[in-house]
């Protein structure tokens, strides 16, 4: 039997955290923990996405379940609501909701995850220096500047972790993939090639601005390409603008934009497990469209000896096994009717034995 999740909360930078704390349900003393961070967008602690009691939420349990394997193998967990998600909500920029994207993305993101973790290492019974960060999707970029930066996590009491797992982790810069993603489906729209050659570079150019204007809440010099647009090319020509021009245009987005996911991995120092679902069309596992992207390459920049990485077969970006389906046919409701990923608790299993009391 496993022991139920207890109630936490921790400040960050004047914001309320909610989270949960997992603990073995028979367990000695000085027993591992593993820090759950999850993925991009507002997701709670246990993967749930969508407004919360509306049509919209979905419950994915990702999280739960990855507490519940590793309190089956001894090892304590913290997960929590970031801000955005779940109890914690945007806490105190609820005042001036804009003030939460002119923040960084280490104040908005990161700080929480390193408030948690020495929350965690301050667990009675919790061994400080068992201390692992198990980071999905975005969540995986975080884990990897905890480890990056575990001289400013000392100062806040928590110790550097032993060991990273990144399942299905963010591989290249966030705009980078905004432009492969939007270059890709609109390259499947029913339009004109013209068109779709004009809207590309037309987002990669708001893209480039981003990354180079110092002022973002000045309006874009750029003017949408197609004037006279109508039907699906306008209906692309507005979800351009919308994202680009939008609400990519913020210093929140333009400092996760400046981290470098291959660079971050290949000053790591500590035992790395890394996942990448081969159906998986959010992280895939293989490189293509960017040069040197992709979760292999990721993997690769890992130094030797260090990295552990792991290819799920038919397993896609929520970790699970879809079999013969094709992803880009399963919405998520319809992905989360199939079963969690045995190969992805299997290879955790395995890469946390030596730290585990089971």
């Amino acid at each position: 039997m496993i022991s139920p999740d207890q109630e936490i909360s921790f400040d960050s930078g004047g914001v309320c955290i909610h989270g949960s704390l997992r603990l073995p349900d028979s367990h000695d003393a000085n027993v591992p923990g593993v820090l759950i961070i999850a993925g991009s967008g507002p997701v709670d602690r246990n993967g749930s996405v969508g407004v919360p009691g509306t049509p919209t939420e979905i419950h994915m349990d990702l999280y739960r379940w990855i507490a519940e394997q590793l309190a089956d193998q001894g090892i304590a967990s913290i997960r929590y609501d970031k801000i955005t998600s779940g109890a914690t909500g945007i806490g105190s920029y609820s005042e001036d909701p804009a003030q939460l994207v002119a923040q960084s993305f280490e104040t908005v993101f990161v700080a929480p995850a390193r408030n948690a973790l020495a929350l965690l290492a301050e667990q009675p019974g919790v061994d400080a220096q068992k201390l692992l960060v198990l980071g999905h999707s975005e969540g995986g970029l975080i884990a990897m500047l905890l480890a990056s930066y575990s001289a400013t996590a000392n100062s806040v009491g928590a110790p550097a972790p032993a060991g990273l797992i990144l399942a299905e982790p963010s591989y290249a810069r966030l705009l980078d993939v905004v432009s492969r993603q939007l270059a890709e489906q609109i390259e499947l729209a029913s339009i004109s090639s013209a068109d779709q050659i004009a809207l590309i570079t037309w987002a990669d150019a708001g893209i480039a601005e981003i990354r180079q204007s110092s002022e973002l809440g000045e309006q874009s010099t750029l003017t949408a390409p197609l004037p006279e647009a109508k039907e699906e090319a306008l209906q692309w020509q507005e979800t351009v603008q919308s994202i680009v021009f939008g609400r990519m245009r913020n210093e929140l987005i333009r400092s996760e934009d400046s981290l470098i996911p291959v660079d971050l991995a290949a000053e790591l120092n500590l035992p790395v497990l890394i996942t990448a679902g081969t159906k998986d069309f959010n992280t895939p596992a293989l490189p293509g469209g960017l040069p040197g992207s992709g979760v292999s390459a990721l993997a690769a920049a890992i130094p030797d000896g260090l990295g552990t990485y792991v290819e799920l077969l038919n397993i896609t970006h929520i970790l699970r096994d879809i079999g013969d389906g094709d992803p880009m046919q399963l919405s998520l409701p319809q992905q989360i009717e199939h079963p969690y990923s045995t190969q992805f608790a299997e290879a955790l299993r395995e890469f946390l034995a030596p730290w585990a009391n089971e």
